[in-house]
């Protein structure tokens, strides 16, 4: 399997201090790289997954072996957001109290995003044969 952004990159989209907090689960201050490198994987796999369905090779590159920006910013933030949520983070939405999701548009845009490639709305340059 092969991963779509790296660490820099989801610190690019998030933040240094966020997706250090949001990995380390034993609140030890620093961030734990091998999460890190598990949400990678699972946003990696996740596009994987929707580019089966398409006409699109796995992985998703170019003929140079260049993934695309628009690929590597959709890992970065489906990357972002599984440590946000696999970490329990709840926030509050200050006028009414209620529980929210302070990242889901982020999670909304990914998630169409995926949907337009699967679609054909967006074409990458990673056409089989």
């Amino acid at each position: 399997m092969s991963t779509y952004c790296t660490q820099s990159q989801v610190e690019d989209v998030f933040g240094v201090e966020n997706v250090a907090a949001w990995s380390d689960l034993s609140n030890t201050d620093t961030a734990d790289t091998a999460r890190i490198a598990r949400a990678i994987a699972v946003a990696s796999e996740r596009i994987d997954d929707v580019a089966r369905t398409t006409n699109y090779r796995i992985p998703l590159a170019d003929e140079d072996a260049a993934t695309s920006v628009t690929v590597s910013d959709l890992a970065a933030m489906l990357a972002g957001i599984w440590l946000y949520e696999a970490r329990g983070s709840r926030d509050f939405n200050p006028q009414t109290g209620e529980v929210a999701h302070r990242l889901e548009f982020k999670r909304l845009r990914a998630e169409q995003v995926l949907a337009d490639i699967r679609d054909g709305r967006i074409l990458l340059n990673a056409l089989k044969g």
